[in-house]
């Protein structure tokens, strides 16, 4: 699920450029350019569809290739693609956009769930969830789940059982939470205060600045939060409920602005000629993707490229190696099996690139 929000100046600011927290974690890992293991070189293979319109998000389910489309599509068009992962064949669309009953008002994430038959969207305007049926051509959704209670300030989600959902929150004491389906609070993992940047950085704060992208694995219940302004990777082993931070290559906080309104810090605005951080990230059953951007939001607006680096991991953030693409993507899907990694190409007329995914024995 990609989260990357643009955060509004309010009324006063204060800039600090800050060094990397002194304070090591418990689990904390690290890399550099100068450390990684192994660089491999990928060629990737574009193939168009004209069906897709803005696609903006995908995953895989089985011999499925599931895509989103941007919110930015206009409301006639399908908002979801399915396509064979093998074959790459076009099969059919889901979803109609509205906020009536089965529709969706967005395509902010989507989740296999524990169902094989069928998958989930996560609308973030109207805080829904919706399932739909692999097995029929529906159009609309034929279960939906409303977000309620202490569970609407949930931003990122995704399925940790078949009732349960692992989730990022908005503000929140804690990282990571896990509710039922029906909006109860299950259990609580990693506080923020024990990984402050500043002792007066709030919660909001720390969420803020570390707003990014959220994959998670219901096999082996591993969850990966990729900050899309920080070059840090969280990942919750929910079985042993440790949380590994991961930073690197750069290993640097960058320079942000506080904004503030009646004397009381209310977010983070980081400094556009900082280099973004990761654009997406993957969760398969033995390793985690970091699809890295490395450039300014001035270099992706005036160039082609937006990334092209990915870093691979194991389930405890030990770098394994890199994976150097020769086409620019944004979004990730990986299926192992197939021995295949999936991206949205970032040209003029957008297609899904389909690459060879090497062995990392």
């Amino acid at each position: 699920m990609s989260l990357l929000l643009a955060i509004p100046f309010t009324a006063s600011t204060f800039i600090f450029s800050c060094a990397p927290n002194t304070k090591r974690a418990k689990n904390e890992k690290t890399f550099t350019f100068e450390t990684l293991p192994e660089s491999i070189s990928l060629q990737g293979k574009k193939i168009y569809y004209p069906e897709l319109k803005m696609p903006y998000t995908l995953f895989t389910n089985n011999e499925l290739l599931i895509v989103g489309e941007s919110r930015r599509t206009y409301d006639e068009f399908p908002p979801i693609h399915l396509i064979h992962s093998q074959k790459m064949d076009y099969l059919g669309a889901k979803g109609v956009i509205g906020f009536g009953p089965g529709e969706l008002s967005d395509v902010a994430g989507m989740d296999a769930g524990s169902n094989e038959n069928t998958f989930w969207v996560y609308s973030a305007m109207e805080k829904r969830f919706s399932e739909f049926s692999l097995e029929d051509t529906a159009s609309l959704s034929s279960n939906q789940i409303k977000q309620e209670g202490d569970f609407f300030m949930a931003m990122a989600m995704k399925f940790s059982s078949d009732s349960t959902v692992m989730c990022r929150m908005v503000n929140d004491p804690f990282r990571f939470v896990e509710f039922s389906l029906d909006g109860q609070r299950i259990k609580n993992y990693g506080k923020w205060k024990d990984i402050l940047v500043r002792k007066d950085f709030t919660n909001y704060m720390m969420a803020d600045l570390h707003l990014g992208y959220f994959q998670g694995n219901q096999r082996n219940q591993t969850y990966a939060y990729a900050s899309a302004y920080r070059d840090r990777l969280e990942i919750l082993d929910k079985k042993s409920e440790q949380i590994y931070l991961v930073d690197g290559p750069y290993n640097f906080i960058p320079e942000f602005t506080a904004a503030t309104s009646g004397g009381k810090s209310n977010g983070v605005i980081v400094d556009i000629n900082e280099p973004m951080a990761y654009a997406a990230v993957e969760v398969s059953d033995d390793y985690i993707y970091g699809l890295y951007c490395g450039r300014t939001f001035r270099e992706v607006r005036e160039g082609s490229e937006y990334a092209t680096e990915i870093y691979v991991f194991d389930l405890q953030g030990t770098i394994i190696c890199e994976l150097k693409l020769d086409t620019s993507i944004r979004a990730l899907a990986v299926n192992e099996q197939a021995g295949k990694l999936y991206g949205i190409t970032t040209d003029e007329d957008p297609g899904i690139a389909v690459f060879d995914l090497p062995s990392f024995d």
